[in-house]
């Protein structure tokens, strides 16, 4: 699967690559992934998806935040959101050759894991992104969780929801793990749900940790409701700190 995600990428850059110097734009890039790459890479991995939801995704731009399995997620969300996404990504992604020229000229959004006014600073310019018309993936837990149970949240992601003023939708995913274990180079064919919630408007709470709490809450909701085990007992991940929480 890494072999093939390798492959692709490499393909895909130099494919889009003129079309994205002449219009300046990475809709192109984005159309091909849900249209041709999501699709062909969770056929290769043998996946039956089940999705929930659909009918409750706004029209307009929205910022998109998900609990985080596995790689998978990224084929899963890109597939299933019928919408123009970009993904908020950690800045290392952003050094690597051809992958990370691709993320630059398609306009996804870099964020510094280890400095977090940097990385607060980047999520307010992605809120220009946002008000633009483009919607935004997240993934508030920061990694992959370990256990299967969605872990504490960043502030971060919330910040951009509130600057941007757009819906935040919740957004659960159960048995990406499964087939794609985290730290193993292994793929067991299998069933992924994945379930969409009802638009959260950030102007309903009184700040991010507030925001934050409900749309976490959803989430483990939906988590649930999957067959998922649900989260663990804290919301708000520690500072400096990714996927932890209680055991």
């Amino acid at each position: 699967m890494a072999l093939y995600a390798v492959v692709t990428i490499v393909f895909f850059f130099f494919l889009q690559l003129p079309v994205m110097a002449v219009t300046l734009s990475g809709d192109f890039s984005i159309w091909l992934a849900q249209k041709v790459w999501s699709p062909s890479a969770l056929w290769l991995c043998g996946v039956d998806v089940e999705v929930t939801g659909h009918e409750l995704l706004p029209p307009g731009p929205a910022l998109y935040a998900s609990n985080h399995e596995s790689t998978l997620d990224i084929w899963l969300l890109f597939r299933f959101i019928p919408r123009n996404v970009r993904y908020v990504a950690k800045q290392e992604l952003f050094r690597i050759p051809l992958f990370g020229w691709y993320l630059t000229l398609a306009r996804f959004v870099p964020v510094d894991r280890g400095n977090q006014a940097k990385a607060v600073r980047a999520l307010r310019r992605a809120a220009q992104l946002v008000r633009g018309g483009i919607s935004l993936v997240v993934f508030p837990e920061g990694t992959r969780t370990a256990d299967g149970r969605v872990q504490p949240f960043k502030k971060g992601p919330f910040v951009l929801a509130i600057e941007a003023g757009v819906p935040v939708v919740p957004v659960a995913i159960v048995g990406a793990a499964a087939v794609t274990p985290k730290r193993r180079m292994e793929v067991h064919p299998g069933k992924i749900r994945v379930a969409f919630g009802a638009p959260v408007d950030p102007a309903s709470f009184a700040d991010r940790t507030a925001l934050l709490r409900e749309v976490r809450r959803r989430i483990i909701e939906l988590h649930r409701g999957l067959g998922g085990l649900g989260g663990v007992g804290d919301d708000v991940a520690a500072r400096g700190v990714e996927g932890s929480g209680d055991a």
